[in-house]
């Protein structure tokens, strides 16, 4: 048991941002634009050219890479949309360290509106590419901090990222929202927190489709949404639906949501088709609320699973660092048509850790109430 709970978290950091080095573009506050715009809209379609200026639906971009270098450029104020006309885009991993502080970058389809539903013409879809065949392995949309230190957000804060009604499909892993790289996350005995996070950001109505490296076996999956250092998000009315690995079942999760990262919100998606716990929470992500989901046919050990490496897993795992338990967390009237609903590992609702951890007085690790089968 040692080994499934530790085996992983020395590479989980470096999962976090395969499919691409840290080479993002510069940080909004570095470029010289000598006037800035306020709003910003950029534009993508499957037949896009990056040569293009991508600031009108006549002149489109191809990928987010030249999105984001477009945006750097432009050095807006104000809020950043980013729509995206119906197709398949064949995307390489994207590295995201662009943000405008106090505002939102958002991607959705052309013709949504925000708060409306679905809308008409389909999701674009973001694939995997292949090679020889088979799909590369990658994280298709990596956000991390900016690497300049003059950047007000370069020790992390809100980053306010918006997707909506996309779909990701064939990838290792779909979304990573990295507070962790670039940054020292641990010292001679535990993780520590590297920055304060990458947060305040939304995922709504998108699609999770054939993830893993069952699919993309060029690195380990570890998340459709992996969050590492990242807080207040909202999950929002999301499928994730055929999410295996072909090795390390157990490691592969919908949402894993570890190392510091507090305060997000998981409602009203449906989950289905795994074999890893459908969401996984790590090592002090605390006031997590998980609620009003619906869990299909989901595997590992429970649909929801709180697991964190303690002294005696660490004794176990030469070089592994060790974790302290999360707490305040909640898990209520969901649905779970298979499985167990919840497990603690390791148990006890008030087991902190051991020396150096500690949960405050009259909290519980989990609060369970209202779900049913």
């Amino acid at each position: 048991m040692f080994g499934r709970r530790c085996s992983t978290l020395a590479t989980l950091a470096a999962a976090a941002i395969v499919g691409g080095a840290i080479t993002p573009v510069l940080a909004a506050g570095q470029a010289g634009a000598a006037t800035r715009p306020g709003n910003v809209t950029i534009y993508l379609a499957p037949n896009g050219k990056d040569s293009n200026s991508g600031t009108s639906s006549s002149s489109p971009l191809l990928t987010l890479a030249h999105a984001q270098a477009v945006l750097t450029k432009l050095n807006p104020t104000g809020n950043v949309t980013v729509l995206i006309k119906q197709g398949t885009y064949k995307a390489s991993a994207i590295t995201w360290s662009f943000y405008v502080p106090g505002h939102t970058v958002s991607f959705m389809p052309i013709n949504y509106k925000v708060g409306g539903g679905r809308p008409a013409g389909g999701d674009p879809v973001f694939l995997d590419p292949t090679s020889g065949g088979t799909h590369i392995g990658q994280t298709w949309f990596t956000a991390i901090l900016p690497t300049a230190s003059s950047n007000s957000l370069h020790n992390g804060g809100n980053t306010g990222l918006r997707f909506y009604y996309l779909e990701v499909e064939d990838y290792t892993q779909g979304i990573s929202f990295n507070g962790q790289a670039g940054h020292s996350y641990h010292n001679n005995t535990f993780y520590i927190q590297a920055s304060m996070g990458v947060n305040d950001n939304d995922v709504s109505g998108m699609t999770f489709y054939d993830i893993g490296d069952s699919y993309a076996p060029g690195q380990t999956g570890y998340g459709d949404i992996l969050f590492t250092d990242s807080s207040h998000d909202t999950i929002y009315n999301n499928t994730f639906d055929n999410f295996y690995n072909a090795d390390d079942h157990d490691q592969l999760h919908a949402l894993y949501i570890t190392h510091f990262s507090s305060s997000n919100t998981v409602d009203h998606n449906l989950f289905e088709n795994s074999n890893g716990e459908a969401v996984k929470v790590r090592d002090r992500s605390n006031y997590n609320n998980v609620y009003s989901n619906t869990f299909k046919s989901t595997g590992g050990v429970s649909a929801y699973l709180d697991d964190f490496c303690d002294q005696a897993c660490v004794n176990a795992n030469s070089g592994k660092y060790r974790e302290c338990a999360s707490y305040g967390n909640r898990f209520a009237d969901n649905v779970i048509e298979s499985n167990t609903w919840w497990d603690l590992i390791p148990a006890g609702e008030t087991y902190a850790g051991g020396s150096g951890c500690s949960i405050p007085s009259g909290q519980e690790r989990l609060n369970t109430t209202g779900n049913k089968t």
